[in-house]
């Protein structure tokens, strides 16, 4: 599906469960990427190339659990995979600086979500799981702009900035105690 001129994404449903609980997924993940080009530096500096993707797959535990082994060496399954498409140089150059993309085909990457961890995960916290399911896409597409968490500083510009998107989509700020 095409968002803007250049931006395609498309989602894939690799877990039925997905279907029943979130019928209107596409809308969603639709929603809050336009979010993120509207309001985000990184987002709209996505308007600078000709041609640009990004992929969504909702999945389960088993396979995000396999990925997370296979690519991060971590024995377990997790919310939210990001695997980005654009080097750290076309992230700083970019969409963080001046610099003119080729006319080529990017992709900023792949995001892959895992069911069962978002829906424990929004149990625990009591949060509808839509809610948390757009956190996660939006958490997802920050990493691919080169937002990270493993610094405090880092995170609390990512978290802030996540709170502030949620907010906008009329969703309570996750990181509240």
């Amino acid at each position: 599906m095409a968002l803007g001129t250049s931006i395609l994404h498309d989602v894939s449903i690799d877990d039925e469960r997905w279907n029943k609980n979130v019928a209107n997924a596409q809308s969603l993940i639709d929603g809050c990427l336009s979010e993120i080009l509207n309001k985000v530096d990184e987002g709209k500096a996505l308007s600078k190339f000709d041609h640009i993707e990004i992929g969504f797959v909702l999945s389960n535990d088993a396979y995000i659990h396999t990925l997370n082994h296979h690519y991060r060496e971590q024995d377990k399954a997790t919310n939210v995979l990001s695997f980005c498409g654009l080097d750290d140089d076309e992230i700083t150059g970019i969409l963080c600086g001046p610099d003119q993309p080729g006319p080529q085909p990017y992709s900023l990457g792949e995001i892959y979500i895992a069911y069962e961890t978002l829906e424990r995960e929004a149990e625990k916290a009591k949060v509808p799981f839509k809610n948390h399911f757009q956190h996660l896409i939006i958490h997802g597409i920050l990493h691919l702009m080169g937002y990270d968490h493993i610094e405090d500083n880092e995170a609390e510009k990512m978290e802030t900035l996540e709170t502030k998107l949620l907010s906008d989509r009329g969703i309570d700020d996750p990181y509240a105690a």
